[in-house]
């Protein structure tokens, strides 16, 4: 196993669609999938305010958020773990470049995606039950990455 460099992190970041969310409410940990964008040198993750995920975050803030992804034949893994607080994004500009980054990583068009998903979150900033971007304001961020065939 070793270590991968900054650079192999952000890439896989901004490649892999999905990864896991893992939280704790002090008694039991709690993982689950999640869509995430990487922007800025931080991993946004966009959630509605409900659920067992959220009474998790209203306890305790602290998030491990992991993306992996293997090679083509399944003989190399790479894997990034974030760890950090997660904060909400309040501000326009901020949650505008999120959107931006999600409709170039889901392959949306533009001009039809980007002013329907601002409104809606300009709409919404103060709605409690409405759809929220957080970020993950990390204190630490590290990889691996593993050959899984042994050389003879």
């Amino acid at each position: 196993m070793k270590n991968i460099t900054k650079e192999e992190m952000v890439n896989l970041l901004l490649k892999e669609e999905d990864g896991v969310m893992s939280l704790s409410d002090g008694t039991a940990p709690y993982c689950i999938p999640f869509g995430h964008v990487y922007v800025n040198d931080k991993v946004y993750l966009s959630l509605f305010p409900k659920g067992r995920k959220w009474e998790i975050i209203q306890k305790n803030p602290r998030i491990c958020f992991n993306v992996y992804s293997w090679n083509e034949d399944h003989t190399v893994w790479s894997s990034v773990v974030v760890d950090g607080v997660m904060e909400p994004v309040t501000e326009v500009t901020e949650i505008e470049s999120v959107v931006k980054a999600l409709i170039v990583k889901m392959g949306l068009d533009p001009e039809a995606y980007l002013e329907k998903r601002m409104k809606y979150y300009r709409d919404n900033l103060e709605n409690p039950k409405a759809l929220k971007i957080y970020k993950i304001n990390s204190s630490t961020m590290g990889g691996k990455s593993m050959n899984t065939m042994l050389d003879n």
